[in-house]
Parts: C-alpha cells; sequence; structure tokens
C-alpha cells in the first residue's frame, strides 16, 4: 500500500530563510532546494503540483519501520523543521490528494486502506477545487466532502465538469497523481559540439576522452571520484541516445571512464551523425587512498586478493554484458535460510545505493555467533570450537535433502547420517541452533540445526524438523 506524507508550510513564502544568497532565487527555487534537503527523510520528495506550491510531498511507503512507526516518523520529520525554523503541518495518507486534504483542514495518520470516506467531514475545499465551484456548491447546500458521494457521478459530471470527479478520484486513488520530483543537478558536467555532425568512432572516442578528463578535474579538489554518470549524444536532428554507466567502486582515472562508455557505446550503434556530446556525473562517492608496494618485486596477488582489480574486472563485465549479467549475493534479515538472502547486480543504481545505505544498514543482519559444543556428544569438553569464518555455510542445498539420522535420544545430537547411500560418521558436533519463523508465515518453521564435523574433516549443516523429528542435509561448509 502506497503511503504519502505531506508537509505544509502554511506561511510560505514569508517563512523562507533570508540568506545572502537566497534572496536571488525565486520562491520556487527556494523551495525545491529545501527539497533537495528532505530527501535525508525519503528517497522520493516532490512538490505539490500547483503554480505556487507550498506543500513538500514525500513517499514513505515501506519507511516507517525505519523509525519505529508512522507517528514516530512524523514527529521526526516534524522535529527537524522545526529545527531549521520552519512552521509546518503534517498528514499522512494513501494518495497525494487524501494526505493534502488532511494536512490542511485535520492534521493525522489516516491508516492504510482508508478510503474516501475518511475525508467525508472535511469541507469541499480540501479537494482542492476551483473557488467557482466551491461556490456553486454551497449554494446547492453542499458543503463537506461526505454529501459528494451520494449524489450520482453522471449529474455531477453534467454539472460541474470534469474537475469535480478527477479531484474526488485523485483523493480516493483511482486516478494517479504524480508531483513535480526534485531531481538534484549533476555533480560534475561536461559537453562537446561537433561542426559538422560526424560519424567517425575515433573522433568520438577521443572527444570522449576528453570529456572524462574535464569530469574528473571538476571533482578532484572535493576528492571525489565518479560512481555513476550519464552520456547524452545528440544527434544531427532532435534524436537523442542516452546511456548510463555504473561503477563498483568510485574512480577518478579518465581512461577507465573512456573504457566503461566505449564499452556501453557498442551497445548503442549510432543512427545517424553525432552533433554533439555530454557527460554528467550523476553520483559521487569518496575517493579510496591505498599505500602501494614500496619495492618492485612485491609476490603477485591473486585476483580476488587485490580489491581494485576485483573493482575494474566488474566495471568491465557489467558495462560489457549488462548489470543484470554480473550478481552477487546480498544477505536480508530474514530468519529461515533459504529466505536470508537473493542475488542483485554487483554494481547496484548508485544512486539507489547511496539513498538506502541506511536502511540497509538498520535492517541487514549477520549471524556470525559461536555455538558450543554439545555437552552429549563424545567431544564435549575435549576439543574447542574451531574458528570458522562464518556459522553458516556458504554452500547451501536449494532444497533441504532428507537424511536417515542415527542418534542417542530422539531429541539428541546426530551421530550418525546417511546421504545417497554413503553414511558419514560424525566426530564432532555443535549446536542445537533453533530457527522458528512467525506464525503469519505459511507453511511455518521450526528447526534445530546442527554443525557437524565427520571423521573425513567434512563439515555439514543438518537440521531436526521439530514437528515430525526428520532430519536434512541443508547446507556445506568449505
Amino acid at each position: 500500500m502506497k503511503r504519502v506524507l505531506c508537509v505544509w508550510l502554511p506561511n510560505w513564502p514569508r517563512q523562507r530563510p533570508k540568506g545572502a544568497r537566497e534572496h536571488e532565487l525565486t520562491d520556487r527555487e527556494a523551495l525545491k532546494r529545501l527539497v533537495a534537503w528532505c530527501e535525508q527523510f525519503s528517497p522520493t520528495v516532490g512538490l505539490e503540483p500547483s503554480a505556487a506550491p507550498e506543500c513538500l510531498l514525500f513517499d514513505v511507503t515501506g519507511l516507517a519501520p525505519l523509525f519505529h512507526g508512522e507517528a514516530a516518523l512524523i514527529e521526526h520529520v516534524a522535529r527537524e523543521f522545526r529545527r531549521r525554523g520552519y512552521t509546518v503541518r503534517l498528514a499522512l495518507a494513501d494518495t497525494l490528494g487524501a494526505a493534502w486534504a488532511v494536512a490542511h483542514y485535520a492534521p493525522q495518520i489516516l491508516p492504510p486502506g482508508h478510503g474516501l470516506a475518511a475525508l467525508a467531514a472535511l469541507p469541499l475545499e480540501a479537494l482542492r477545487l476551483t473557488p467557482e465551484t466551491v461556490r456553486t456548491l454551497r449554494e446547492l447546500g453542499l458543503v463537506q466532502i461526505g454529501q459528494l458521494s451520494s449524489l450520482p457521478r453522471a449529474s455531477l459530471a453534467t454539472r460541474f465538469g470534469a474537475e469535480l470527479l478527477l479531484r474526488l478520484d485523485q483523493a480516493a486513488g483511482e486516478v494517479a497523481e504524480v508531483p513535480e520530483v526534485h531531481h538534484p543537478p549533476p555533480e560534475a558536467q561536461a559537453n562537446w559540439t561537433f561542426e559538422p555532425p560526424t560519424d567517425r568512432h575515433d573522433l568520438i572516442d577521443w572527444a570522449l576522452g576528453q570529456l572524462a578528463e574535464r569530469v574528473v578535474d571538476q571533482l578532484a579538489d572535493r576528492r571525489r571520484g565518479v560512481q555513476q554518470l550519464e552520456c547524452r549524444m545528440r544527434g544531427q536532428t532532435t534524436a537523442r541516445a542516452r546511456f548510463s554507466v555504473g561503477l563498483f567502486r568510485p574512480s577518478a582515472t579518465p581512461r577507465h571512464l573512456e573504457e566503461l562508455i566505449k564499452l556501453r557505446l557498442e551497445t548503442h550503434p549510432l543512427a545517424e551523425p553525432v552533433a554533439g556530446l555530454e557527460l554528467s556525473v550523476t553520483v559521487t562517492a569518496p575517493l579510496e587512498q591505498r599505500q602501494r608496494e614500496l619495492f618492485a618485486g612485491a609476490p603477485a596477488q591473486r585476483l580476488g586478493d587485490d580489491p581494485r582489480a576485483v573493482a575494474l574486472l566488474i566495471d568491465r563485465l557489467s558495462n560489457r554484458l549488462g548489470r543484470e549479467a554480473v550478481v552477487r549475493a546480498r544477505l536480508l534479515p530474514d530468519a529461515q535460510p533459504e529466505f536470508a538472502w537473493r542475488y542483485e547486480p554487483a554494481i547496484a543504481n548508485a544512486e539507489r545505493e547511496a539513498r538506502n545505505a541506511e536502511r540497509r544498514n538498520k535492517h541487514r543482519v549477520l549471524r556470525n555467533v559461536e555455538i558450543a559444543p554439545h555437552r552429549g556428544t563424545r567431544a564435549a569438553g575435549r576439543l574447542p570450537v574451531p574458528r570458522l569464518s562464518l556459522s553458516r555455510p556458504l554452500c547451501l542445498l536449494p532444497q533441504p535433502l532428507p537424511l536417515v539420522v542415527v542418534s542417542i535420544v530422539p531429541d539428541g545430537p546426530p551421530l550418525v547420517f546417511t546421504s545417497g547411500g554413503v553414511e558419514w560418521r560424525i566426530e564432532r558436533t555443535w549446536g542445537p541452533e533453533r530457527i522458528q519463523t512467525g506464525w503469519w508465515r505459511a507453511p511455518s518453521v521450526a528447526r534445530d540445526y546442527y554443525r557437524v564435523e565427520t571423521a573425513t574433516g567434512q563439515w555439514f549443516w543438518l537440521f531436526r524438523q521439530l514437528i515430525d523429528g526428520r532430519w536434512f542435509l541443508h547446507g556445506f561448509f568449505e
């Protein structure tokens, strides 16, 4: 369910900041600057669709748990605005129209799925109707939104035109309404014009190299590197080609950027001679400084031991094959191992990554807890717990594999298990670790997991289902 937070500044533009440079901005420009500051609360912030906007609109769908509830979210936003000296009124609803109406006439939080009935007691002005329409309705004895719902829609359209039905449908969510979303200016930008237009690839490649050097130079003083950039090619006519280049790690090397742009350009063949090029850096990040080896004779590293080499390889593969073709595993905050991870592009959308970094940090759950040996095993008290890097196996089976297990007692740790006709004798056991899902997940899961070492040195991850006592193999430790 979509949730929209409306922040109304009732005294705007009188409560605009009066800084040395602020007086040169128009009211809309000053409000857009405030929108940029509000991106700390939501990745999507915009202005109300109006000639003279006074409201900021936040898409807060799914963000309430980060603030421990919608009430805490609203209080946090209001407190930050007051700290900057603004007077605001806030409301939360399912639609832009409903949030605007409640913020202006009855600030509150409307529950999800509230519908138009939640606005029944509000005056007609809450629908953002023109003064002429409101005046005509009042002459007919209609003063509240709820009174309109009892009238036939056909008669409303005939008498008052399409505006009234449109506002009703927008408030109810029947018609989508999109705010003027703020798009921050590029971090760095450079352009090149060809006169006359050209289709020579060597000239285009040379110009791209020059533009890459320019944008890197613009970021040098801030010690920031390019994380994501956008390339636009203007054709001989009005046609434009546009593509983005993402990087695994920020880079300030023009040659590397030029190489990635060329790889992406290979997937966008020229339809006509190119009249102009433009590079815009949309996302930057601080550069990482690393100390190099002092002596040339240092032993060579493997590819996996050199983060920079890995990043260069991921950049090339992702921009040549496409982002969806190069993936990595991402841990998720889920108790059930099957759903505790997912694959996502190694070069995720850098802008989304930056906005959601705090959200991921709050939700990420990394389980790295060592489990003491079970005192019922033969190895209890003899050997220390092995120092494994992870308490979860790196190799997880797509589906748990049923096992035949021998244990001392029905609920005790395993001693021997058989899989595929092969018998494995267990030397050491750590556990149990109970993993159980909530009642809201069907079917629910209740398992006791054991990390075991066999007599031949292999490590396995087994579990016993509490509901029926059956045993399964779920993963391998490498």
